[in-house]
């Protein structure tokens, strides 16, 4: 097993040879489906662009041709009947999850029912990818319940909070137990690529950053030169600029209305930003706690200000869920996405994202939720 991650590795530390430049993969997909009708829908990113293809499985032997320029996640979600997973009611899609290589590129799927049985039959990135999935199994078995159970509780008509709330904090703790696997993966597992991209993930969501600095000096100097690996070098290093106690940088940002309103123009006060985004579920869930925690503490002591990565031409969706979520305190965007201006000053990897700003202009807390955001706020403002 050793020797077949070292070589991945050896054949990792060349992608900066062709990172950049695209590089044809294929997926062969055998086995006759229980369904005739059956599709699989294919999802993958290139670079910051998602790709979404579908492959009809009418018959025992089907290919899928694309394009990246690094390895690259793949997804497949089984439809028995070919609907599409974007109109899924009831429980979640079967799915398959796996790794391409550009240098490895091709991969075959021998189809099994239940398809997320189904093999995988790729190279060494692939055998490396299926020792970190199978350590993390069952975290992310109780995640893909949770977040469906989520999914459907929001987009009832009646919905209830409440539930909400369980499935929300549910789904926290798993989060939580997942994290703590991925850091004993890091350290038992140095030199395997997935490590690095564990790492990168346990980093996004908010981690400080005085834990994630020594896990990243723990992986291989093989990995940390890979591009990702500087990559996320570069991102430490942003992170110790905005670390607790560090200076907030200032901002501004136009209101829904047209009104420029900056950071700074709070000064005197605590100041949660939130970094959310109207297409983004777990930022639309998390969105009644913050209601609450604003009934909770707004006053002359404390604000929320929001910063909306909406897309641009999505004005009305970034309005329209202000007005479904009852967010009553300020909003702003640049409606630039993900190069929101103020997302790249903070680092912002992923969201919901938070940091809170003291009445001086410092840091004093990361990416805090629910009751521990509350503690910290009363801490703070008593």
């Amino acid at each position: 097993m050793k020797k077949i991650f070292t070589s991945a590795l050896l054949s990792l530390s060349m992608i900066g040879i062709v990172m950049g430049q695209k590089q044809d993969f294929q997926l062969t997909l055998n086995g006759q489906p229980p369904s005739s009708e059956a599709k699989v829908f294919v999802r993958y990113f290139v670079g910051q662009k998602l790709k979404i293809d579908s492959v009809s499985l009418n018959s025992s032997n089907v290919a899928y041709k694309g394009q990246i320029d690094e390895p690259t996640q793949v997804i497949l979600f089984y439809s028995k009947d070919g609907t599409s997973f974007f109109h899924r009611k009831g429980g979640p899609m079967q799915r398959l999850t796996f790794y391409v290589d550009p240098l490895e590129a091709n991969t075959e799927i021998v189809i099994k029912d239940p398809f997320e049985s189904s093999i995988v039959k790729g190279g060494q990135l692939q055998a490396a990818y299926r020792k970190y999935q199978d350590y993390l199994h069952s975290y992310e078995q109780q995640l893909i319940a949770q977040q469906s159970k989520r999914a459907d509780l929001y987009q009832d008509k009646n919905r209830n909070e409440e539930a909400l709330k369980q499935v929300s904090t549910e789904i926290e703790k798993i989060e939580e137990l997942r994290v703590h696997a991925q850091r004993k993966f890091i350290v038992e597992n140095p030199d395997n690529y997935f490590s690095l991209l564990a790492l990168q993930e346990v980093a996004r969501y908010g981690s400080d950053v005085s834990q994630i600095e020594p896990l990243f000096l723990k992986l291989s100097v093989n990995l940390r030169k890979t591009t990702t690996g500087e990559k996320l070098e570069g991102e430490i290093l942003l992170a110790k600029k905005l670390g607790i106690g560090q200076p907030a940088p200032d901002f501004g940002q136009l209101t829904p209305d047209g009104r420029l309103l900056k950071l700074s123009d709070f000064k005197g006060k605590y100041v949660l930003l939130d970094f959310w985004a109207s297409w983004c579920g777990p930022c639309r869930a998390e969105n009644p706690h913050l209601v609450e925690i604003y009934k909770q503490f707004k006053g002359p002591d404390f604000e929320i200000l929001g910063i909306s990565l909406d897309k641009p031409g999505k004005k009305d969706n970034w309005t329209k869920a202000i007005e479904q979520d009852g967010l009553k305190w300020p909003q702003v965007s640049d409606l630039n996405g993900w190069q929101n201006n103020a997302a790249q000053l903070y680092g912002i990897q992923a969201i919901p994202q938070n940091y809170l700003i003291s009445p001086g202009g410092k840091i004093v807390g990361i990416n805090l939720k629910g009751e521990q955001l509350a503690d910290k706020l009363r801490e703070l403002t008593r």
